[in-house]
């Protein structure tokens, strides 16, 4: 049976991991990579699935890739060529599933956005199938907030790379960051810098689904997950342990998150739909199409537009 292999990055925790734990069961002919900036992380994952199902173990393997390092997504693609050869392409499928919620703006963006674009580039060729960009819900929203000449360049689907770069270099610059971006035209700051990170990332969706048309190349939204992600924005003078749990404990109580493994419905979609329509374009938590400049609630009707 020829396995086909799925690459999913920041696949250590969270949906990255409940993503790969749910290619291995569901779909028998994956063979699934996951992408990890710590090697000792990502064996200890693997262990954990292994733990659940041994047979596993053919099916899996770790690849370091630091997805804010040129240096180190060069040398991951390099590992896979060495591996499994370049052509025919290796890798059936990519998600691009690494982020960062808080910190320095520079830092969100270049993991957030260049971090994707960095992966595109080393890891397109590679790919005979599927890439699939994982966004958020709080990328339409940031984009409903923003002035019409924001909006216009966000929603533009001639965007260039260069237009998002330049974007993302004046953001750095705002001498007080996230407070300055209602001031000019990005509206209020949702959640410091993740919110516009996502509204360009779903904006990179068209430059990247017209630089590969080989490819299905599509974004989606998981849904609010109760992860890591969220111990981010705990204050700084609470334990990451209490903050963790406070997370985990709170958040599907009050706010209605969603198990990891639900997380998985909208990707798992993008990646194994036989009849997936269309190209660079962006979906819901329930696996259908959403606009990118208005909020869609799951389990309401899907965008029809353009």
């Amino acid at each position: 049976m020829t396995l086909r292999r799925v690459l999913v990055t920041g696949a250590n925790k969270g949906i990255g991991l409940a993503l790969v734990r749910r290619c291995l069961a569901d779909h028998h002919d994956t063979f699934c990579i996951l992408g990890c900036r710590s090697r000792s992380r990502g064996d200890a994952a693997v262990s954990a699935l292994l733990a659940e199902e041994p047979a596993w173990k053919e099916r899996v393997m770790v690849l370091e890739l630091d997805t804010a390092s040129t240096e180190s997504v060069r040398a991951a693609a390099a590992r896979v060529v060495s591996l499994f050869g370049a052509s025919p392409p290796p890798l059936y499928g990519l998600v691009n599933n690494a982020g960062i919620a808080a910190g320095a703006m520079e830092d969100v963006l270049n993991v957030n956005v260049r971090g994707v674009r960095r992966v595109d580039t080393a890891f397109a060729p590679l790919l005979s199938s599927r890439l699939v960009q994982m966004s958020s819900g709080v990328g339409p929203m940031t984009v409903s907030k923003c002035s019409d000449a924001r909006k216009a360049l966000l929603l533009d689907p001639n965007v260039t790379w260069e237009q998002i770069d330049s974007l993302m270099s004046e953001v750095v610059a705002y001498p007080n960051g996230a407070n300055d971006f209602e001031a000019n035209g990005l509206g209020k700051a949702s959640m410091g810098g993740y919110g516009l990170s996502k509204a360009l990332l779903n904006a990179y969706l068209h430059v990247s689904a017209r630089e590969h048309t080989h490819l299905k190349v599509n974004a989606c939204s998981p849904g609010l997950i109760a992860t890591d992600l969220f111990t981010d924005f705990s204050p700084w003078w609470l334990p990451k342990a209490i903050g963790r749990f406070l997370v985990m404990f709170l958040m599907p109580r009050l706010m209605g998150a969603k198990t990891t493994d639900e997380g998985t419905v909208s990707a798992m979609h993008l990646l194994f739909c036989e009849r997936l329509e269309g190209n660079g374009r962006f979906y819901g938590s329930d696996a259908l199409r959403s606009p990118l400049d208005v909020y869609r609630k799951a389990g309401s009707p899907a965008y029809g537009g353009p």
